[in-house]
Formats: C-alpha cells, structure tokens, sequence
C-alpha cells in the first residue's frame, strides 16, 4: 500500500556564491523528480492546485523561485545562462542523478538553456506554451495587443522599466481580484472556463504574490531576459524536448513552438486545437506523464 499523499514541502539551499535558493515540492516523495521552472509573475508555489494528480502519477515536482522571486535572492545582471548552474546545484543538494525538466511560459526559455548545458543529466524536458527567442522575424506574430505592448516595454532600459513595474505590481497587491479579471479580459473562452474554477484562480493570486514579496526586481530582470538574445544554438540541444501548445494562446501563439520545432533535433511537437495560456492546468496529466516515462 503506498503512503499517504504527502503535504507541500519547502526548502532552500546556499549556491556556491552565497546565494540562497528556495524552492518548493508537491506529488510523490519517491517519485520521478521533474524540475518545473515557473512562468513570469511566478513563484515556486505554481502548480496544479490538485496535488494529488501529481503524487498519482508518481512524480515528485520541484519547482525553485528564480533570483529576486519569492525566497530566492536577488542575482544583479543574470542571464538566461546563468540557470542552468543553479538548477545543476539544486539536483546535487537534492541527490537527484538524472532528472526531467518542465518549462512554462517563461519558464520555457530556461529550461531550453538547462537542456542545451546540461545534456545527458536530462532525461527529457517539455516546454509548455513557451516563448521563443524575440531577435528573429515576426517575433511578435499572433501576440495580443496588450501582450505585443508589455514585451516591447520589456526591451527598455531597466532604470526605466522598474517604476512601471512597481506601481503595476501596487496595484495588483492591492486588489488582486481586480488583477485576475484584467487578466482574464486577455484569455482565450477555454482560458476563462478554467479560471472559473476557484481552487486554480486561488492558486494563480497565491503564486502571483509571493513572486513580488521582495518587489519587482527578479520581475523586471526577468523581462529583460525574456527578450534578449538566448546565447546558445537550439540545435545544440541534445535530450528529448516536448512543445505543447495551444491555438487559442494568443500570449505565447502556437508560431513560438513552431520556430522551436523547426530546430530543436529531438522536438515531439503537441499543438493542439483550442485552448490557452492556461492549458497546462487542463493537460497537466498528459505533461507530467510523458515526463514520467520510463527511459
């Protein structure tokens, strides 16, 4: 009989330049370890708010505060090459060998990186409804208005971007209902069907939060990281990369996988009818098992 399903659990490292890493655990202790790197507002508590679709599954889910986010320090001048390392050092305190990779939004950027340094470590990755590199053609094909608006912004010079950043983040503190509707107005109809659910519109004010409890500046790094050339060829990437993404997505469109399938060697493309921004929470099964298969 297995153990019962066991609760959040935190904790936190020092890297080898003093920095503290904090991160979280969800699903099956003893499970297949995937290291979910969060989106943009996020934090290390993103995940499905139904932990025990994760345990069922046998994963054990890791997902670390990138610098300046939640718990995690502030790293000044980062760079989308400078995860991997911190990824490397959180697997070693962990005492994982091999380890799966999974990648949202923006998180999708740095698990690419983490594929392409680390290699043979990874077992697979996919990177769900995640950007790809903006210093290309029609970059911005599909994109939303409002979102073609913030990833210009994200392109200024920091100085000038963090005043912009704090009072939004101000706002959004102060009546985050009011910020789950204007985000909402951006979602496709599938979108807004799953955010009705309160548990996972609980979940999205809850990690959205605890991003900017130290204030914006991990936000804002992080913006112009986003937009910024990657620095490494995507051909170079080794292990197996699976793109989910969906045709209603009109934050990260379906044309960002498909500029990734075109050269990633090992893409197992998923692009799929409807949808949104928010699929992975409907699709979370289907993702995490095809992490979970045996090599």
């Amino acid at each position: 009989m297995r153990a019962p399903m066991a609760p959040l659990r935190e904790g936190s490292i020092r890297l080898k330049d003093g920095r503290r890493l904090a991160f979280a655990e969800s699903g099956d202790p003893s499970g297949t370890p995937v290291i979910f790197l969060h989106g943009n507002p996020g934090s290390r508590y993103m995940r499905h708010p139904d932990d025990s679709l994760t345990y069922r599954l046998g994963v054990r889910l890791i997902t670390p505060d990138r610098p300046g986010y939640g718990l995690s320090d502030y790293q000044p001048e980062r760079t989308l090459l400078d995860c991997p390392s911190d990824i490397e050092q959180l697997a070693n305190m962990l005492g994982l060998g091999r380890f799966a990779l999974f990648g949202v939004s923006a998180g999708g950027p740095y698990a690419a990186a983490c594929a392409w340094r680390l290699g043979e470590r990874i077992t697979r990755a996919a990177i769900v409804s995640g950007a790809a590199p903006f210093d290309r053609p029609k970059a911005m094909e599909g994109v939303n208005r409002d979102y073609r608006n913030a990833y210009t912004l994200a392109g200024w010079p920091e100085w000038l971007l963090h005043p912009i950043m704090a009072m939004h983040d101000r706002s959004v503190r102060k009546a985050p209902h009011r910020a789950l509707a204007a985000l909402l107005a951006h979602c496709s109809p599938d979108d807004r069907a799953a955010l009705a659910d309160p548990a996972l519109a609980a979940q999205v004010q809850g990690w959205r939060l605890e991003a900017t409890r130290q204030g914006v500046s991990g936000m804002r790094r992080e913006a112009h990281i986003l937009v910024s050339p990657w620095g490494f060829r995507l051909e170079d990437i080794r292990p197996e990369v699976r793109l989910w993404y969906w045709e209603g997505d009109s934050i990260v469109p379906p044309q960002m996988g498909r500029y990734l399938a075109a050269r990633i060697p090992r893409a197992v493309p998923h692009f799929l009818p409807g949808g949104g921004h928010f699929s992975l929470f409907t699709q979370w099964k289907d993702i995490l098992k095809s992490l979970a298969l045996p090599e």
